[in-house]
């Protein structure tokens, strides 16, 4: 009984454990702590930037390192280098943003399609402000299902009707998949399928044993 225990044991830390991702939490969102945008590929337009360089504060999961522009075609090209950002269930991306309560206006690019959202206040603070986010479906651009996409453009040149531009702070990707790995994670029932294959197996050796034992 007690080498089926530790077989079982064994079983889980490899069935499970190896499923099991660190997480980062931002405004209410969880993501994988390798999700959020890695480098700044490209960008155009004259930038306000809270401190560091813009892509120091682009690619962190700090909501107090933030960056905007008042100049009409700002935009960021964000690259993803250690993950993927998966069309997956339900939405894929979110950006985050720091200001006023009123909306701001994010135009985001993938594959040739340009669309614009309208973040809404999280509930969340950082830095004295109130802390915005839009998520995003990759649905909306006609990514097939599983789709992989290591970069994004985000348009930062829309002003609202009070004047305002985002301040893009944190860039986060809700479907994520490590770059040369696996997007599968095994359905709990494939995971107790697999524990109670072992555990039989585990059984029928302690069998044989016994047998072989009383007649030796």
């Amino acid at each position: 009984m007690k080498n089926l225990l530790a077989l079982c044991s064994l079983l889980i830390g490899l069935g499970v454990a190896n499923t099991a991702n660190a997480a980062t939490f931002v405004a209410g969102y969880t993501f994988d702590d390798n999700a959020f945008s890695d480098s700044l590929l490209s960008f155009s337009g004259d930038y306000t930037i809270s401190g560091g360089s813009l892509e120091q504060v682009l690619t962190d999961s700090d909501l107090t390192t933030y960056a905007f522009s008042f100049s009409p075609d700002a935009y960021v090209n964000l690259g993803f280098t250690d993950n993927f950002l998966v069309n997956g269930a339900g939405d894929d991306l979110v950006l985050f943003e720091l200001g006023i309560p009123d909306t701001f206006e994010v135009s985001l690019t993938v594959g040739g399609i340009t669309n614009s959202y309208t973040s809404s206040n999280t509930g969340f603070q950082a830095a004295g402000y109130n802390v915005n986010a839009l998520s995003i479906n990759l649905d909306d651009f006609g990514v097939a299902a599983g789709g992989l996409l290591s970069n994004v453009v985000v348009g930062l040149g829309i002003q609202t009707i009070s004047g305002t531009v985002p301040s893009l702070a944190v860039v986060g990707a809700l479907n994520s998949a490590p770059v040369g790995g696996s997007t599968s994670v095994p359905e709990p029932g494939s995971a107790m399928a697999f524990l109670a294959l072992g555990a039989f197996g585990a059984t029928s050796v302690l069998k044989r044993k016994q047998h072989q034992a009383k007649f030796n």
